[in-house]
């Protein structure tokens, strides 16, 4: 068994950057919990590979054991969420024949066992829960894609991982989510990318099988139990003009079909201003509204968000603002967690987009160089937001658990601390360990009445182990 070589572009990275760009979605230290798909670079590498379907292809794996907790003081539900448990992910990836349209198949799987989660505290999204909301001793999946290259495009067909301001495999659990349909991106022209595709279903995180589409924020009603509003597929089209380093410009628009259209545009220039220090401004626009069947009801959604990244070195210092337009909160696929959600004030636990919210961040990121541990990084970031949950409808049937008549100035705050080490030499080279901590704080009138899902005081700790390996 031998250590991952980075060069081989395994399907699942470590993300050590300290610094993330504010092209990126990952905008704090630790909310990919190591997992770092970067599957643009990955798939605009592959068309350099030399043909040979044995000779151009990578087996690589991950061991990962994962530990959540999260104290919720005041959740309706009374209930904390604490899980703990051991996986391991296996990628195998072709090469492509050599024919003129290559032909490859990438492959995938995973196990998971239970160390911990008994006594009604499961539901962190580890693990499956039974009929009775307990965790599951175990569970395990497995997909394949077959992939086309030709043309300076990449074609795919089958179970794979996404990446996009629209739809993503969320990574934010112990395994990333995949999705089930056909994808391609273009590369023809240098530093253009484009990216079109059409998914029928989505295998979650926690999930060995697939369901159907749903969205984040409009499965919920006044009783707690998810409505039967999902979505047949999603369609995307998108394209990304990147020249590394300096400007960063993304268009895309798709559908979700019977529920709404969603569009996206992001820019981010960065600036040296001098030899050492760099300064980028962002910003990024999300317009969303109901489409077809209208299942979650009407949505008029415009969602920004803003900032600049200051940064030297290994450091930065982040501000953002951030802003809502809307009588319903800023939605996206269920799962499609933060990990690659463009809004730059997502924390770890909230991510402040409410109906009509206004909320602004500062975020400091560095390694502790200066304590000779380069390799281990220090990060934290706070946020405090202003939603008013009485713009909502109260007979909206994707949104109206959200309503509350109290809910006009409904405050809250959240602070993240992430600390995270890798071993550079030695035996354990790769082991990589990540700790992170969540304080989220409502004011009078945040948590709607008729939302049993939380939205609450709450304090949420995190422990990340993971070591990744090459078996070819």
């Amino acid at each position: 068994m031998n250590r991952v070589n980075p060069s081989r572009s395994p399907l699942l990275a470590l993300s050590l950057v300290c610094a993330s760009t504010a092209s990126q979605a990952d905008n704090s230290l630790g909310q990919r919990d190591n997992i770092n798909i970067d599957l643009t670079q990955r798939q605009h590498a592959e068309l350099a590979i030399a043909p040979g379907l044995i000779s151009g292809s990578s087996f690589n794996g991950l061991l990962r054991n994962y530990y959540f907790a999260r104290d919720n003081h005041h959740t309706p539900a009374r209930r904390d969420q604490r899980e703990w448990a051991q996986g391991v992910l296996l990628s195998f990836r072709s090469g492509y024949t050599d024919t003129p349209i290559g032909i490859g198949l990438d492959v995938h799987g995973f196990s998971a066992l239970k160390l911990d989660g008994g006594g009604g505290s499961g539901g962190a999204g580890l693990m499956p829960l039974d009929s009775q909301g307990r965790p599951q001793d175990e569970f395990s999946a497995a997909g394949a894609a077959l992939k086309f290259r030709a043309f300076d495009s990449l074609l795919k067909v089958g179970d794979q991982l996404l990446e996009n301001p629209l739809i993503a495999s969320g990574s934010s659990r112990l395994f990333p989510q995949s999705y089930r349909g056909v994808t391609v991106k273009n590369f023809s022209i240098d530093q253009l990318m484009f990216d079109a595709g059409w998914v029928e279903s989505t295998r979650l995180r926690n999930q060995s099988g697939h369901s159907n589409l749903q969205s984040a924020y409009g499965n919920g009603n006044r009783a707690g139990v998810a409505p039967d509003r999902e979505s047949s597929h999603m369609t995307w089209l998108g394209a990304t003009y990147n020249v590394v380093q300096t400007l960063n410009l993304t268009w895309y628009s798709g559908r979700l079909e019977d529920l709404w259209d969603q569009h996206y545009l992001g820019l981010s220039q960065t600036f040296a201003l001098s030899s050492t220090l760099r300064l980028t401004p962002y910003l990024h626009y999300y317009k969303t509204r109901d489409q077809g069947r209208s299942q979650l009801g009407p949505i008029d959604n415009d969602a920004y968000s803003a900032g600049l990244t200051l940064a030297q070195g290994a450091q930065s210092l982040t501000f953002g603002l951030q802003k809502i337009d809307g009588n319903t909160p800023f939605d996206f696929l269920a799962q499609n967690d933060r990990t690659f959600l463009y809004l730059n004030n997502a924390m770890q636990y909230a991510d402040f987009n409410g109906p009509g919210e206004k909320s602004w961040k500062l975020q400091y990121q560095t390694s502790l160089q200066a304590l000779r541990a380069p390799n281990l990084q220090f990060s934290v970031g706070y946020t405090r937001g202003e939603a008013d949950l009485t713009r909502v409808d109260p007979a909206s049937p994707g949104y109206g658990y959200i309503y509350n008549p109290d809910g006009k100035h409904a405050k809250h705050w959240e602070r993240d601390i992430a600390l995270r080490y890798a071993v550079p030499d030695g035996p354990a080279k790769g082991l990589n360990l990540t700790l992170r901590w969540a304080s989220h704080r409502p004011g009078d009138g945040y948590t709607a009445p008729g939302n049993t899902r939380g939205n609450a005081s709450a304090d949420e700790y995190r422990v990340i182990l993971d070591y990744p390996f090459n078996l070819l």
